[in-house]
């Protein structure tokens, strides 16, 4: 029996305590810290969650690690790009507890309507894209499918949804600017299928999700070519150390093949 607790039972079991004057401000102290002890545990524990599903949310636009081409700017649109060949993908076994790599590529884009239009970025992902985290973000539709070669369906934010009017099964056009700002941009046509919410408008408000197949032809990528990698980790708390051992080991120049 720890020294606190002896003397706190000594107290709260003595006669004098119990007849005393001050037995009920004592009585009044002891359910105030216990009070606010519980509030403090609720406190860290909703604070521990909400940092947890922030932290899911951004994960599932960008992964826990991105690797791309050392050459590449720090912007979000996919500039340089990197072959898919590569020996940690679609599997990598060098470093324990990877749940999955899957190949992506962005593109900055403008949604044209009748009456308005709308920047955004356009995230091309395959069939190797894990879907799990926006199939808890879908409300309306269904997930896109890329199991033909080329596919129109996108899967669009509630966000853009509201603001263009746009809403499941109708079509839209898409402008992307070529990389020779001399030739005529791509005018390319797309079919909504779902509509998502993260509840996380900064990221909302940017993306939406097609094939990977539309920016390849757009900026004359061969099928192997993409934009960058999307490593994701099973286990988020253990994944610093994870991180950190794979970026040193990947951070080489000569670590991608083109």
């Amino acid at each position: 029996m720890n020294y606190e607790f002896f003397l706190a039972k000594r107290i709260i079991g003595s006669k004098a305590y119990k007849s005393s004057v001050s037995a009920p401000i004592i009585k009044i102290g002891i359910a105030a810290i216990a009070i606010g002890i519980v509030v403090m545990m609720i406190a860290i524990a909703t604070g521990i969650g909400l940092q947890q599903k922030i932290r899911d949310k951004v994960v599932a636009f960008n992964g826990h690690v991105t690797i791309s081409n050392f050459d590449s700017n720090n912007s979000q649109e996919s500039i340089v790009p990197i072959s898919k060949n590569q020996e940690f993908y679609p599997e990598f076994k060098e470093v324990d507890g990877i749940k999955h790599v899957q190949a992506v590529a962005t593109k900055f884009g403008i949604i044209r309507t009748e009456t308005d239009f709308e920047g955004a970025v356009f995230k091309g992902v395959g069939q190797d894209f894990d879907w799990s985290y926006f199939q808890e973000f879908l409300i309306e539709g269904k997930l896109p499918s890329f199991t033909k070669k080329w596919s129109e369906e996108v899967l669009i934010s509630q966000y853009l949804a509201d603001r263009l009017g746009f809403k499941v099964g109708e079509k839209f056009q898409m402008v992307f600017a070529k990389n020779d700002t001399e030739k005529a941009p791509n005018i390319i046509t797309f079919n909504i299928v779902g509509i998502y919410n993260s509840g996380f408008q900064e990221l909302d408000q940017q993306y939406l999700i097609g094939n990977i197949r539309h920016i390849q032809r757009i900026n004359n990528w061969e099928e192997d070519q993409i934009g960058n990698f999307e490593v994701l980790f099973p286990i988020i708390h253990n994944s610093i150390k994870k991180e950190s051992k794979f970026i040193k080991t990947h951070h080489l120049r000569s670590t991608l093949s083109r």
